[in-house]
């Protein structure tokens, strides 16, 4: 089976939608996070939590997710669980790893306004000497529907960040490269409009573009931890912020970065500032 490429940080932001055409039927999956109007896929079920950690043996290799169905009718789910990698750019590659995994139950009908917990075991292969990353994907089931006619369903589907830690690892993050620079984004139509109004626009923003590499044996969550930016403006004078996590967390999202991989960050930052001379201090 072909690795699943999907080119967003939206997923290390914790979920991810995917495109499916089925003859005449359109499955749309959404990111949790995307469309808050109307009957949205948000408001149809909730999953907690979005990130586990676990540990490659003993009681820590178990970790539970639970999914809550908020709809009037069933919801049939299933569980299936991937392999993560993450390039620079923050694109994940998701390659299937139910084998490393018991998963139970593996599908399920949830009935309405209830939960239902699955629950997950890492199996190891052989000792590991660094951390590894896992997505588990809970996808709604989608129902049979008649061939002979054109009709939409919305599914969903949540990816549940799963980092499998040994015991001694550590992140070490280097900072290798910053720059203040200048970019243009298309940000896409909102859906919320009538449909002879949704254009994408270009929105240009100033911020800093920085790499890190991650050098130590454990994944390194870059947007959990605070930034200190320092630079100079763009009229000769001094310039230093400080951001919480919280902060970091709104313009990174979580931030993965793997044992011995690497990860390019655009930071939004308002001050013109010269495009060299600029440093990043983490866990500022």
């Amino acid at each position: 089976m072909l690795p699943l490429s999907v080119c967003s940080d939206a997923i290390l932001q914790e979920r991810l939608g995917e495109l499916v055409l089925f003859r005449k039927s359109l499955i749309l999956a959404f990111a949790a996070a995307t469309l808050a109007v109307g009957a949205s896929p948000v408001e149809a079920a909730r999953v907690t939590p979005m990130t586990v950690e676990m540990a490659p043996t003993g009681r820590g290799s178990t970790a539970r997710i639970e999914v809550t169905n908020s709809e009037d009718r069933n919801l049939p789910v299933e569980l299936r669980m991937y392999r993560g990698d993450v390039n620079e750019a923050g694109e994940l590659t998701l390659t299937p790893a139910d084998e490393k995994f018991v998963v139970f139950p593996p599908q399920v009908v949830i009935a309405p306004n209830a939960q239902q917990v699955f629950r997950i075991q890492y199996l190891p292969s052989e000792p590991l000497t660094k951390s590894e990353v896992y997505y588990a994907a809970v996808t709604q089931i989608p129902v049979d529907l008649d061939p002979t006619i054109s009709r939409i369903q919305v599914v969903m589907r949540f990816n549940v960040l799963v980092n499998i830690v040994p015991e001694g690892t550590k992140a070490e993050p280097v900072v290798t490269s910053a720059k203040a620079l200048v970019r243009e984004t298309v940000v896409p139509p909102d859906e919320r409009l009538p449909v002879d109004q949704q254009k994408p626009k270009t929105v240009t923003e100033r911020g800093v573009e920085v790499r890190i590499e991650n050098r130590g044996t454990r994944f390194f969550a870059a947007g959990r931890t605070g930034w200190t930016i320092a630079g100079t403006r763009e009229d000769g004078t001094a310039f230093s912020e400080s951001r919480t996590a919280g902060r970091m967390s709104d313009a990174i999202g979580f931030g993965l970065i793997p044992p011995g991989g690497a990860r390019i960050f655009f930071v939004p930052v308002e001050e013109p500032l010269r495009e060299e001379g600029v440093s990043i201090k983490i866990g500022e």
